[in-house]
């Protein structure tokens, strides 16, 4: 049973008005420097991705689809029409799984909300950085509170969340870049939310699953640009019990979470960082065996065992299958793979998922010691709990060590520094730009609410001289 039908507004209703009307005044200090934290984040992971094969691709790709007015490419610096730009950035956010992460809706925002807002900058002449930054935000809080109505369950159906729930967050961004009223907000988060799709087997051994937030990003901007011209959508397609979205795509939808604290709460700021580049559901046991490997150096891979990981439902079904090594993607998706290859380097960074690493023999032969068990004491905390792990380190000499993690590092519980996210950003962001370029967007980032032209933005993610 839905519970959004004693509401006295209905909840896809309530969320269009709060966008519409949500001002830069009405949005806290502290909501303003996440994002902008969000927003480097984001942005470094893009670059990083231009770097990589499926990210030249698309770029490629939406290029061919067609130049003109519209947005630039990041890290390429070509034009293209508003609807074809979101497809590619999105792609190159979601690149190499480093984006940022709300994790009990299980959406990556950035990637569709970052991506729809920056498509939209020069389609009514210069917008300041107030307008994007409100922008961005309002996607983030609708994209984030969406997700959290079912994103677990979404995920154990077979569903990638991000890309189905970042339709909203697209498409509540796109629609306040474009300063729709409430009814065309409503529309477009109705014309959106009915092109939600992405599969989770894409996780194994294909390019496309980096694809999928681009693919949300467009469709948002879709949304807006169609709403903008009297085009109509679902009306009730978050509360519509046959067929709505939430119906539809989640096991027991709890819709208090789209509305409850509305304006007042912002999930903004439980969106966390990434330290390592693999999925989200990996990270608590390379945070757990860090802590081992950290405390008892004479822990090493020549003389471990077994390793058994315990954990949720949900995170044994994400990704804790038996690893093959059929591409980087299904490596970066593979709890086996992350724990093995940190247990041989000490590490895991970018050089700890390239063609050569993820083939390793030596890693190969670790990952069949790890065993992944479901763990009822985990499976009782909900989705808050979704990412727990209780890992354990058995060596041949008999001894044993153990370590419980409920929440990784640079979660909204235990999160990473301001300064630790900049300086992910600028090694992510070294890959193309030069040292002052970095130095100067990683300043207007940081000034961007007093920014008269946010179109500066994308053009300072473009190589010197090649723009």
């Amino acid at each position: 049973m839905l519970k959004s039908q004693s509401l006295e507004v209905p909840p896809t209703r309530a969320l269009a008005e709060f966008v519409s009307s949500l001002s830069y005044g009405d949005i806290p200090e502290e909501v303003i420097s996440h994002v902008k934290l969000c927003l480097l984040d984001s942005l470094g992971c893009a670059l990083f991705g231009s770097t990589l094969p499926w990210g030249k691709i698309v770029t490629d790709f939406a290029k061919e689809l067609g130049a003109g007015k519209g947005a630039l490419l990041w890290g390429d610096g070509a034009e293209v029409p508003s609807t074809s730009a979101p497809l590619a950035n999105g792609t190159l956010i979601h690149s190499f799984e480093m984006d940022d992460l709300h994790s009990v809706g299980v959406i990556h925002p950035g990637a569709e909300a970052i991506p729809a807002a920056d498509a939209l900058v020069r389609h009514g002449g210069a917008t300041n950085g107030k307008r994007l930054l409100t922008a961005i935000v309002a996607g983030y809080e609708v994209g984030c509170r969406v997700a959290m109505t079912g994103g677990a369950s979404q995920l154990r159906r077979g569903f990638h969340p991000t890309a189905t729930s970042g339709t909203f967050a697209a498409g509540a961004a796109a629609a306040k870049m474009l300063g729709l009223d409430p009814l065309k907000t409503l529309h477009t988060l109705g014309i959106a939310g009915t092109q939600a799709a992405g599969l989770m087997a894409a996780q194994q051994a294909s390019m496309v699953k980096r694809m999928h937030p681009g693919r949300a990003s467009q469709a948002g901007v879709y949304g807006a640009l169609l709403a903008s011209k009297g085009f109509t959508g679902i009306e009730d397609i978050l509360e519509a019990p046959y067929g709505g979205f939430c119906s539809t795509f989640c096991d027991r939808p709890n819709l208090s979470h789209l509305t409850r604290d509305l304006g007042e709460q912002f999930e903004t700021l439980n969106v966390g960082f990434k330290p390592y580049p693999c999925c989200g559901s990996n990270h608590t046991s390379i945070d757990a065996l860090k802590k081992i490997l950290r405390e008892h150096p004479e822990v090493s891979a020549e003389n471990v065992e077994k390793i058994t990981i315990r954990t949720t439902r949900a995170t044994k079904l994400h990704v804790g299958w038996p690893y093959s090594p059929n591409s980087l993607t299904t490596a970066q998706m593979n709890l086996l793979y992350c724990v093995a290859v940190l247990l041989h380097d000490r590490d895991f960074f970018v050089d700890q998922v390239t063609e050569k690493s993820i083939r390793r023999a030596d890693v190969l032969s670790t990952t069949k010691k790890i065993e992944v068990v479901e763990e009822p004491e985990l499976e009782a905390l909900g989705d808050e709990g979704r990412h727990g792990v209780i890992l354990e380190v058995q060596t041949r000499d008999g001894k044993s060590y153990g370590v419980k993690v409920l929440h990784a590092q640079g979660s909204d519980k235990h999160p990473m520094t301001p300064a630790e996210v900049i300086e992910k950003f600028r090694l992510l962001a070294s890959r193309v730009l030069s040292p002052p370029r970095i130095e100067e967007f990683q300043e207007t980032i940081q000034h961007l609410d007093t920014l008269e032209d946010a179109r500066k933005l994308a053009e300072l993610l473009v190589p010197n001289g090649k723009r």
